[in-house]
């Protein structure tokens, strides 16, 4: 006996519309959270080991730059360790920033941390999930009872491990409902033969993830199913090839040409590869299949294959390619003056603390120029008379006062999460050297301009050998904050011992001068007494200034104030 088909009236219809409609948005809701996931294990594998080993990383950079070939292995091993090579990219972006990295060199070591994330994507496409609770527990456990940062570092990144390996296997969870959903199969059907859109999507996200392997692993996790097209696969390995490299680019508009120099040339390698192997994807397709037949293993060896051939083909021109981002991005002139505000803090830039702390620094030089001007320009009035300078001392107060503010904003959102503790001492010399800087220019304005001035209407004038003793001073000091701009930028204890000595000649000078000043009171008892006043009030205040500008060479050269 035939069962009798049930009707299908409107009410049944919408029920089983309203049935698939929940079933594709819970489908949707575990994949992002898959991938929010991800994204979160590798920020925190990326972060810790930057935290903790982030200065050996550095050196060991560095130290990989006496040619091609180990500035390519140093990238390649760095991004090992860091499983993102937008860090590595914008690590090497801060040595070039400071002209520690040429841009042939900073390319090489661009292209073997392109090569290091296939080889990260390698190991995570072997079902390790097993692993997962016990990086989970142990880096709980080490986290919680660490006595200091690098060991509660270490807690991060094994948490952050344990993090990705339980993401993909929810991803590979959350992707098995696709198999039978019409919708997702009419979706990739219509992908199919769109290689291009689909590059173009998958760029997309990886520029909205700042992460490659984040998206190579969410395709690996989709060709897990068995019908994920794998033309359209191979596409979107094409696109977070491409997106990947547009991040660091990003993170460095701000930044100076020479750091933005490596990251426009490894641009230029992954859009020259992607082009040349898009119109292959149906002929490298059926190669991979006959060296290893799962689904996964071939998109990760084709996305090995893509970055070792952008390797090969490009690392021999490393030269030409540096010369051409050269011409494209010339030297700054930094003929900026005329617009005194910050220019490098890029809001982008703060994944790194290294470049973040690299960028505050060259505002923070730039802050200094501002205030050597306005003593310049109150040296001039006192000695040339030009009361009318003044104003202009007052403006570069408001500039200097901005910079402060700006410098400190910036840096203060550096502490949202644990520095490591070489780099929170360098963010602590960068905020005190700021707070410095903006105490001398206030003693300035409020101080001594307003007093030059306010005696410049009572017609009150030093005498002739008061005045060369004020501009000595005055010069003095202007020497002793130049070398305080070098100390902070280059952290040399030899600069920071020479910067305390100088306070030393400085107090020697000011109570020289002061001694002076008071033989010649009492040899001529008709010297002006409000000249006098004016005049030990303002090399009290320089005495301050200079105090105020060697404070932090002690931190540096390891001695007491």
């Amino acid at each position: 006996m035939s069962k009798t088909r049930p009707k299908l009236t409107e009410t049944t219809l919408l029920k089983d519309w309203g049935r698939r409609d929940l079933d594709g948005t819970i489908v949707l809701i575990n994949l992002l959270g898959g991938v929010a996931l991800l994204l979160w294990g590798l920020r925190m594998v990326n972060t810790g080991v930057t935290r903790a080993y982030g200065r050996e990383l550095g050196s060991f950079l560095k130290f990989s730059l006496k040619n091609r070939f180990q500035s390519f292995l140093g990238g390649l091993s760095v991004t090992m360790l860091l499983q993102s090579s937008t860090a590595t990219a914008l690590l090497t972006a801060s040595f070039a920033g400071r002209g520690l990295v040429p841009a042939a060199a900073g390319i090489a070591i661009m292209l073997g941390a392109d090569v290091g994330t296939t080889l990260v994507a390698q190991i995570l496409s072997f079902d390790l999930s097993f692993l997962a609770p016990i990086l989970l527990f142990a880096g709980f456990l080490r986290h919680a009872t660490a006595s200091n940062t690098r060991a509660k570092n270490l807690g991060r990144i094994l948490l952050g491990l344990g993090m990705m390996l339980t993401a993909l296997k929810l991803l590979a969870f959350a992707s098995v409902p696709i198999q039978t959903s019409s919708i997702a199969q009419f979706v990739l059907s219509s992908l199919s033969g769109e290689p291009v859109l689909v590059v173009i999507l998958a760029a997309l996200i990886t520029i909205a993830a700042h992460s490659s392997l984040a998206t190579v692993l969410f395709a690996l996790s989709l060709v897990a199913t068995g019908d994920f097209p794998m033309d359209v696969a191979f596409a979107m390995i094409l696109g977070a090839n491409l997106g990947g490299a547009v991040p660091p680019l990003m993170a460095t508009l701000k930044a100076d040409n020479s750091a933005r120099r490596p990251p426009l040339g490894n641009l230029f390698c992954r859009l020259i590869i992607v082009v040349v192997a898009l119109p292959f994807i149906g002929v490298i397709g059926p190669e991979l299949a006959s060296f290893e037949a799962a689904p996964a293993r071939q998109l990760v060896n084709f996305h090995t294959a893509l970055n070792l051939a952008c390797a090969i083909v490009f690392l021999p021109f490393v030269g030409p390619l540096g010369r051409l981002t050269k011409n494209l991005l010339p030297d700054n002139n930094h003929k900026d003056q005329d617009v005194p505000s910050p220019l490098y803090l890029d809001k982008a830039a703060l994944d790194s603390p290294q470049l973040a702390m690299a960028n505050a620094v060259r505002d923070t030089l730039r802050m200094g120029e501002v205030l050597e001007r306005m003593c310049e320009d109150l040296k001039s009035t006192m000695a040339e008379e030009e009361a009318g300078t003044l104003s202009q001392v007052r403006e570069a107060g408001v500039v200097v006062s901005g910079f402060d503010r700006a410098i400190k904003t910036y840096l203060t959102k550096l502490g949202r999460e644990t520095l490591g503790e070489e780099d929170e001492k360098r963010c602590t010399e960068i905020l005190n050297f700021t707070t410095n800087l903006d105490h001398v220019s206030n003693i300035v304005v409020l101080n001594m301009a307003e007093q030059i001035e306010a005696n410049a209407k009572n017609q009150i004038i030093l005498s002739s050998q008061d005045l060369q003793d004020y501009v000595r001073c005055m010069n003095e000091v202007l020497v002793n904050l130049r070398l305080s701009l070098s100390v902070l930028m280059t952290s040399d204890p030899a600069s920071a011992r020479d910067l305390i000595h100088r306070k030393q000649v400085f107090r020697e000078l000011e109570r020289k001068a002061v001694g002076d000043h008071l033989n010649r009171l009492r040899q001529d008892r008709t010297l002006d007494q409000e000249s006098s006043a004016m005049h030990l009030s303002l090399l009290g205040d320089l005495r301050r200034i200079n105090s105020l500008l060697s404070s932090g060479a002690y931190l540096v050269a390891g001695q007491e104030q």
